[in-house]
Parts: C-alpha cells; structure tokens; sequence
C-alpha cells in the first residue's frame, strides 16, 4: 500500500467535506436572517446548530490529529449518527451548492412572474431533493451494512489438473468483531459459509477493531466454520492495532484455525499439492513472502495459494510465480457510486486494487495472446471500519472456484 497516498487522499477529503459543512452552516445561516424575525430565537437556533456541526467534526478532528491507531474517546453509538450524517450532509451540501451554480447562471438575465413561479418551484424541490441523501445514508447504516450477499467467481488457473479444478474456496475478511459485528451476526456468516460446503476457507485478516477482548468471541465463531480440508488465517493491520497478533494465533490453532505468518503450508488433495500461504500485514507487520516460499520448497504444489490482507502485494506475487492471490482490506470503499466492482469510491484513489478480479500474465504484456497466468481476488469484507456505513457495498462472502484457464 502506498500510505502517503492514503493520508493525502483521506486529508484531502476531510478538507472537502469540512468545506461542505462550512457551506452548510452559511446557508442555515442566511435562512435563519430571512425566515426567522425573533433575534434570540435565532441566535437560538444558529448556537444550537453551531454546536451540531461541531459535534459531529469532534470525531474526525480527533482522527486527523492522532492517527487512525488512537484510541476512541467517543462512545461507538456516535459512530452510527456521524456515518448518518457525514454522508447525508455531503450530499445534501452537493444539491444544495449545485443549485446555487444552476440558479446563477439560469436566472441571471430573468426577470418576471414566470421566472418567479420558477424559481419557487425549483427551490422547494431542491428542499426536498436535499433530504434524499439522508434518507440514504440511514439506509446504509442501518440495513445494508447487515444485507451480506453470497457471490461467486472463477479463479483461471493454466494447466490446472483435474484434481484441483472445481475445488471451492469460501473467502471471510475484514470481520472486525466488535460493536458493529457482534459475535451472533459473526456466527449468521459462518452457518451461511458452511452451507456452501467449501473444500477450504481462507481468512484474510482484520479479525478484530480495537482491544483484544474481541479475540475469544471472534475465535469461537470462526471455530464453527467447516471446510473439507482446512480453514488458514493472515493477519490484518487492525490485528496489529489492538495488539492481538500474537493471542490471535494461539487461540485460532486451538480452535483448528492455521494462522500463517510468513509461513505456507502443503495441503494434499487426490493425487496433487496445494500450498497455502500467508503473510503478515504489509504495512503494519513483519511481511516476508520470501520466506513463505522457501517453505514450499520440501513439498512443492501443483498451485501456491497467498493469503495477504493487503492486495498490493500482488504484481511481486505473480513476479515470484504465485498463481492465486487472496485479499481484502479496503471494503470496496464501503461507500461507492455504483454496485459495479469499478465503480467510483475512495478506495479507487487509494488502491488500484479495491475490489474483485485482477490479472496479471507471465508473458509479454506486449502479447496479444498473454495468458492470464496470475488472478487476484480482492474481497468487500463482512465489516466495517471508520464509519459503520455501506452504500452500494454489500458486505461479501466469496466463494471462488479454481477452474482451468
């Protein structure tokens, strides 16, 4: 991950939208000077709305001064009404500005009845188009981060044999256990992971948010999961954060769980060999990948299968001749335009790799016939981080299948 990228397109979008608050408070502002003759009922209401813009920007100015690893001082319920209303006031801060422009350029040289008639019509409808995008962020924090969705894909693998073709693969990420994923909702997406009867389960990180009293409910869900031949584990940056690496690993191998850190193991299955592999978090961790596949060597496989929590790992991956790559980490930016894989969201500045099904070929990319030698499949995850919203990004169980490219 490149992080200086990140802060600045999170930096920079904090600066918009504390600009979209600022616009917002003026327009309160001007209403409250044209509609609201009492002097003290409308220092009233400018005071009370001032504390309100500021109430909600406390979290974040908390965030943009200590870093996303400092500890909360808000209570999580506050979580919920800030995604409510970061999401809604930007929205409605949009319309709002996007009429002004319209307004100016449309009614410069009118004048009239007409003209009048109009611009009432216009602006009570941007009134009420400007409560559209609260109505739809109360929508994403309070039902479609919980509408999971059970989606499948394909993983092209060249010369797969027989005996690894069709072999299916559940993917859980970004589980985040806490307030925002108790451990009976964690436990609906495990009894909906077992249904797909999965040869394996891969794990790919972020298996808590903040402390480590989130590891032995996390643990004892996961503990439920079935899969033909195992279920393996990497760890993820907020992992780190709660400093819970370390019982992590030791309650999941209690639990039947392979924590991989740096490590790969050789799973026999028919006549042939997969290798699992797994590295630590490639920002906050100790990532070795060198190492994981020198552990491969005493029993080379058919097929090496990375878990990383963070895709970007990826082009040196396909360098070293990794055919499938697991990953998660960006939630499909929780909030996008569009429920298309590609479309627009925070992630996409951040990341090339924010959501679905990447390749890359051994051959000349010059190639015209460049085999897809190398898949990368990155997940939305099942929870969430930040703000406990999701639009357009359901959260995700995958279930892949290899299949011969």
């Amino acid at each position: 991950m490149d992080f200086p990228r990140a802060i600045t397109v999170f930096f920079a979008a904090f600066l918009i939208y504390l600009a979209a608050q600022i616009y917002l408070f003026i327009r309160v502002r001007d209403y409250a000077r044209s509609h609201v003759r009492d002097e003290k009922r409308r220092k009233l209401l400018l005071g009370l709305t001032g504390a309100l813009f500021l109430f909600m920007l406390y979290p974040l100015l908390w965030r943009a001064f200590f870093g996303f690893r400092a500890y909360e001082p808000y209570p999580w319920p506050l979580r919920g009404v800030l995604a409510f209303w970061v999401v809604g006031s930007f929205g409605a801060s949009a319309i709002l500005l996007g009429y002004d422009l319209f307004r100016r350029l449309a009614f410069r040289k009118e004048s009239g009845t007409i003209s009048l008639q109009r611009r009432d019509f216009l602006r009570k409808s941007v009134g009420v188009a400007a409560t559209a995008p609260f109505i739809l962020s109360g929508y994403g924090v309070l039902l479609e981060r919980r509408r999971f969705a059970v989606e499948h894909f394909d993983l092209p693998v060249n010369g797969l044999s027989s005996s690894l073709s069709q072999l299916r693969i559940v993917q859980l990420t970004d589980i985040h256990l806490g307030p925002f994923m108790p451990e009976e909702e964690l436990l609906a997406y495990v009894e909906a992971a077992n249904r797909l009867q999965p040869d394996l389960v891969a794990l790919t990180g972020d298996f808590v948010s903040t402390n480590s009293e989130e590891i032995a409910p996390c643990a004892r869900a996961l503990s439920q999961l079935n899969a033909r031949y195992g279920v393996f584990a990497c760890l993820g940056n907020h992992d780190v954060y709660a400093g819970a690496e370390e019982e992590l690993t030791r309650l999941f191998g209690e639990k039947g769980i392979r924590m991989l850190r740096n490590e790969a193991i050789s799973v026999r299955i028919k006549d042939t060999v997969l290798n699992v592999l797994g590295i630590d978090d490639l920002r906050w961790g100790t990532p070795n990948l060198a190492r994981a596949l020198r552990a491969t060597k005493d029993e080379p496989g058919e097929v090496r299968l990375l878990l990383s929590h963070r895709p970007e790992v990826f082009p040196e991956a396909a360098q070293k001749g990794i055919e499938v790559v697991l990953a998660g980490h960006y939630h499909g930016g929780q909030v996008k335009l569009g429920s298309r894989p590609e479309s627009f969201s925070i992630a996409r500045l951040i990341t090339p790799y924010a959501e679905g099904l990447f390749y890359l070929s051994r051959r000349s990319q010059s190639s015209r016939t460049a085999a897809k030698d190398q898949v990368l499949f990155v997940s939305r995850g099942i929870g969430i981080t930040g703000l406990p919203i999701r639009i357009n990004c359901r959260p995700q169980i995958a279930h892949l299948t290899l299949r011969k490219a």
